[in-house]
């Protein structure tokens, strides 16, 4: 990555002045400087991640460690994720990423991000965690992919600089997520679009249950927590995945297995073993898990000045939303 690249894509996320780049540093008129580590700017506040009260920041920190944590385990691209990356933004088409400028906010091991930039996009990818330097790893060969350590409380990227901004299976996950919400629609231009997926508040018994498990687990350490995910997603690979897998394709009986196995059984069938584990261990030992309704996600959208959002459902789990802001 080149001066030219830093210092074109970035801004100081405390201030938002222009940064310079000098050898192995990005530096603020305001006093700040970064450092560049491995080719990224790690472009973090002096206090830390996060913002305001000190829960807030403490919360973030355990974030940051829990992902961090789990996407240097988890980052192998075990298979290619265009459809599932397709799934979590519709309606947007393959052909809407195509010469378009885009963020992804939150990019972990960078899947989502790897596709973006396959379609055609310009991407500049964010991410709190250590988990940057796996999505720089998985994007190498992607000379449209620009990435940094930041965080999306203080995005170290000019308003209105992106034709998209995505946050795919992160919102939910900060101690204010709304507020992370509107701070990442000011990044998008007029007549920009805006999407998300956020876990969905259907389910409400099975989200009770998970919630008093995580009660304990997301308070364990990280590698009891991995050995516990283990267990579990060995338990469903070999207890319902594996034979759904085999008994769907039988004549006669496939149907009717078909017909009766649970939505997630298919969905994690399509995926190897370690996409279940990976889910397991995110389910356990993320700090913070908040759930949506439609309601709440229009309202986002309406307090951003993104109009009405289209929402679909991804089963009984999630809801994705995409707006577009007013060109004018």
């Amino acid at each position: 990555m080149n001066a030219h690249t830093l210092t074109r894509s970035w801004r100081c996320p405390v201030c938002s002045g222009a940064l310079i780049a000098e050898a192995s540093r990005l530096r603020c008129g305001c006093g700040a400087d970064y450092p560049i580590i491995a080719g990224i700017p790690r472009l973090l506040p002096a206090g830390g991640a996060g913002s305001g009260a000190a829960a807030h920041r403490e919360m973030m920190e355990r974030t940051r460690q829990s992902f961090g944590f789990q996407w240097t385990r988890f980052g192998e691209m075990v298979c290619d994720f265009e459809e599932n990356f397709l799934n979590y933004v519709q309606p947007l088409p393959p052909e809407f990423f195509l010469g378009k400028r885009g963020l992804d906010a939150g990019c972990g091991f960078g899947r989502h991000l790897f596709n973006a930039a396959k379609l055609g996009a310009e991407m500049v990818g964010i991410d709190l965690s250590a988990a940057i330097d796996v999505s720089a790893r998985n994007t190498a060969q992607l000379p449209n992919v620009t990435l940094a350590q930041a965080d999306i409380y203080h995005p170290p990227l000019a308003d209105g600089s992106f034709d998209f901004v995505y946050s795919i299976g992160v919102l939910h996950h900060l101690p204010d997520p709304e507020a992370a919400f509107q701070r990442l629609a000011r990044l998008v231009k007029p007549g920009g679009t805006m999407a998300i997926w956020v876990y969905s508040k259907h389910r409400r018994l099975t989200r009770h249950l998970l919630e008093a498990v995580r009660r304990v687990t997301a308070h364990l350490p990280h590698p009891v927590v991995k050995a516990l995910s283990w267990l579990a997603a060995s338990i469903e690979w070999w207890g319902y995945i594996r034979p759904y897998q085999l008994l769907h394709r039988l004549p006669g009986l496939g149907p009717w297995v078909e017909r009766w196995t649970l939505s997630r059984i298919k969905v994690y069938a399509a995926y190897p073993f370690q996409v279940s584990y990976a889910d397991w261990f995110d389910r356990l030992a993320a700090p913070i898990r908040f759930y949506y309704d439609p309601e709440e996600l229009d309202s986002w959208f309406a307090r951003a000045g993104l109009g009405e959002p289209q929402l679909s459902p991804t089963g009984n789990y999630g809801w994705r939303a995409v707006g577009v802001k007013p060109a004018s």
